[in-house]
């Protein structure tokens, strides 16, 4: 059982924790994009760094409340990024780095690091020791604060109680359920599936546009003017995500699509995003030119259900989904895949599960490499075929 510091389970400090952001400064952008996840799964809001220069700097302009540092980066090393953030802060500082020598971890405890992780690094153990030095550096976080606010909104989770410039706002259930859940992580994006599972918990059979038709309600009902919206933010194609404190709404479209396009756009290998049935709600160009689309929007329109003839095995997409339910990890999950015209490729897949706060599987994300080559390599050169 989780204990009285699991900043992930209580609401209303996971609220106060996203306030300020981790930064990440990892020049990998698939290990960023991993730990990403895994952080914002437990409640935390965070920002990227590619490179030392750029981290320092966001350090400056963003005071973060975590830094996980790799050592190895571009421009300036993280040694350096290390001593330049702590001449002006105290901010806890993690070192990831693939050595495992007394020398590298003196070297960063005296420059006044935190903690040190060897690579490869499990992401929940990374989260885990996030907390666990949380606990000891910011116990400030855990006063929980009972009462969310935003601009001229107020929700008081004990009374549950909405008011709006000091007045009263009647809600129903259903509205406030949705209020509740999109305020105590704000800037986080809630897909339709996961908002449904909190509005129909026991499995009753609705279409998820009815998500849309309460979010319209509740809009009239504390937005100004609903058309555009300051507080509930659509994020296109995949839900719904409640403003950040100090961002104004087009401020968050633009970062968040600033952040779709680092995270997504230059990656070297295909990331996605699916749901449980089997669609995606977010694929980037790569993954797209290796299923035979040109565009991610294609690949996106076009795949109606990735459980049912995507996949040359149909059992493997089962499979695939029982690996997740049992670790909530995949990695080097290999299968034979359909492309758009009828060839077939080989694919490896790494993947986190995406789960409600109430434990419910609810979709994957990760990456996908084509392990054609190697694969038929390997059968054509088996002892068996000679």
């Amino acid at each position: 059982m989780e204990n009285e510091f699991d900043y992930a389970n209580d609401a209303a400090q996971r609220a106060t924790l996203r306030v300020e952001p981790i930064l990440i400064v990892e020049s990998d952008k698939k290990d960023s994009y991993l730990a990403s996840v895994a952080l914002e799964r437990a409640g935390f809001k965070t920002i990227a760094a590619y490179d030392g220069e750029e981290a320092i700097q966001l350090a400056h302009e963003r005071s973060p409340l975590f830094v996980i540092l790799n050592v190895v980066l571009p421009v300036i090393d993280g040694w350096e990024v290390c001593r330049e953030i702590r001449r002006t802060s105290a901010v806890p500082i993690l070192i990831l780095t693939s050595k495992s020598e007394a020398q590298e971890r003196i070297t960063g405890f005296t420059l006044g690091a935190d903690d040190y992780v060897v690579k490869p690094c499990n992401p929940e153990e990374l989260v885990a020791r996030v907390k666990a030095i949380l606990r000891r550096t910011r116990p400030d976080l855990l006063r929980g604060n009972r009462v969310l606010s935003h601009r001229e909104l107020t929700l008081d989770i004990d009374k549950r109680r909405v008011m709006l410039r000091s007045q009263p706002v009647a809600l129903t259930s259903f509205e406030y359920t949705l209020l509740h859940a999109l305020m105590t992580a704000a800037g986080r994006i809630f897909m339709r599936e996961e908002l449904l599972k909190r509005l129909y918990p026991n499995g009753e059979a609705v279409v998820d546009r009815v998500i849309d038709v309460h979010i319209g309600n509740l809009r009239r009902k504390i937005e100004t003017n609903p058309a555009t919206p300051r507080y509930i933010l659509t994020a296109r194609g995949l839900g719904y995500q409640f403003a950040d404190e100090g961002e104004t709404s087009a401020e968050r479209v633009l970062l968040a699509d600033d952040n779709y396009r680092r995270l997504f756009e230059d990656a070297v290998t295909g990331m996605y995003e699916t749901t449980l049935s089997g669609r995606y709600v977010a694929a980037n160009p790569m993954l797209a030119e290796m299923f035979g689309y040109e565009y991610a929007a294609e690949l996106i329109e076009h795949t109606v259900n990735l459980n049912d003839g995507f996949y040359v095995e149909r059992q493997r997409r089962a499979e695939f989904i029982d690996q997740i339910r049992q670790h909530e990890v995949v990695s080097g999950f290999e299968s034979q895949v359909y492309r758009r015209d009828g060839s077939r490729t080989w694919i490896s897949e790494h993947a986190l599960a995406i789960k409600s706060p109430a434990g419910d599987l609810v979709g994957f994300q990760g990456t996908t490499l084509d392990v054609t080559q190697r694969r038929v390599g390997d059968i054509r050169y088996s002892p068996a075929q000679i």
